[in-house]
């Protein structure tokens, strides 16, 4: 994976989250249509997949490339105060799954 598909994340607790990613294919958008998407935040990477918290995954827009991740209020209030992992996936309609995004996910707190 190249340098540039690392992005660390900010999730504030208690409230929604939710970010667009494109996915290029060189300097083009990727044309997302018949691809699925997925998203896992970890406590490390040995935690079980059993115990993964994922993401709400969405195509926003196939034809430019664009897909969201997201979690609810009520997701982001039982993170912990911690730094997590997390990875972003798509799968093509042949079954060929690639990384797309990946980093570390830091949790700052809340009162409201």
């Amino acid at each position: 994976m190249a340098a540039d598909n690392i992005i660390d994340i900010v999730i504030n607790q208690k409230a929604s989250f939710q970010v667009t990613l494109t996915v290029k294919d060189g300097a083009s958008a990727l044309n997302l249509t018949g691809y699925t998407t997925a998203a896992k935040l970890k406590n490390d990477f040995n935690t079980p997949d059993a115990q993964a918290i994922a993401f709400t995954t969405a195509i926003a827009n196939a034809a430019a490339g664009q897909m969201t991740i997201s979690l609810t209020p009520e997701q982001t209030a039982n993170l912990g105060l911690q730094r997590y992992f997390y990875d972003v996936a798509i799968t093509s309609g042949a079954g060929f799954k690639t990384r797309i995004a990946e980093g570390v996910v830091k949790v700052s707190g809340g009162v409201s």
